[in-house]
């Protein structure tokens, strides 16, 4: 199994970001429409908008660009495009719902590649962009079986979550009235992950207590190298 070191100096943004984006666009989207009297789609590509400069905005104030906030971006200009050029509210909440479809796609390409997605976002997420730590990260998670093994079990369940969520927003984009649909399609994801994030820090559990392990030993290291300093012979 192979756990890239990849990008660890611009790790992703925290899930509360998320979690504020999926506020921004149905508080946006319903203020517009009861509030003003805008148009479902005026509403729904104002409030992705927002959503959009938001991102580019955490990115520019981080000064890194993240490949899944870069690949966010991008599909959500899309989406803008795309509801612009058909006039159907609809297309924005299936270009979206359309993450759903890539990610599970990675997922699966990277069980088959042996290159665990999910495992190497959480390991970003984990380290924050320190490097020496994600080398511990990559070091346990090879060679420890009890970490082995908990690495083993994140993709899958994460593949069967997202292919859960996606084929339930897809349906709610196509089947409810467009007001029921907008949020469903925010809120299903965030359903489908309740009970998936608490166990997969569960399985994570073995790999944080080596890591919280490893830096005990650092900082007990150094303040033994502090107390007995190397002294110098001379002749």
């Amino acid at each position: 199994m192979t756990v890239p070191l990849a990008d660890t100096e611009s790790p992703p943004a925290p899930p509360v970001a998320l979690l504020v984006d999926v506020g921004l666009q149905l508080g946006v989207y319903f203020a517009l429409r009861y509030l003003v009297g805008a148009g479902q789609l005026v509403a729904l590509v104002t409030g992705t908008a927002l959503v959009a400069v938001r991102i580019l905005a955490r990115s520019i104030a981080r000064r890194a660009a993240d490949p899944l906030e870069l690949f966010t971006l991008t599909l959500l200009a899309c989406s803008i495009t795309a509801a612009a050029i058909s006039g159907s509210p609809r297309v924005i909440l299936l270009v979206e719902t359309a993450i759903g479809g890539l990610m599970a796609v990675a997922i699966a390409a990277g069980l088959v590649l042996r290159r665990r997605a999910v495992a190497t976002l959480m390991m970003r997420l984990t380290v924050r962009g320190d490097a020496a730590r994600a080398q511990q990260w990559n070091r346990r998670v090879r060679t420890e079986r009890r970490c082995v093994r908990a690495i083993g079990a994140v993709d899958p369940l994460w593949l069967v979550a997202v292919v859960i969520s996606t084929t339930a927003s897809i349906s709610a984009a196509l089947g409810l009235p467009i007001d029921y649909a907008v949020v469903a399609c925010q809120v299903i994801p965030l359903l489908v992950a309740v009970p998936v994030l608490p166990l997969t820090l569960l399985l994570l559990r073995p790999v944080r207590a080596a890591l919280a392990g490893a830096a005990d030993e650092g900082v007990v290291r150094a303040s033994r190298t502090e107390l007995h300093p190397t002294v110098e012979r001379t002749n």
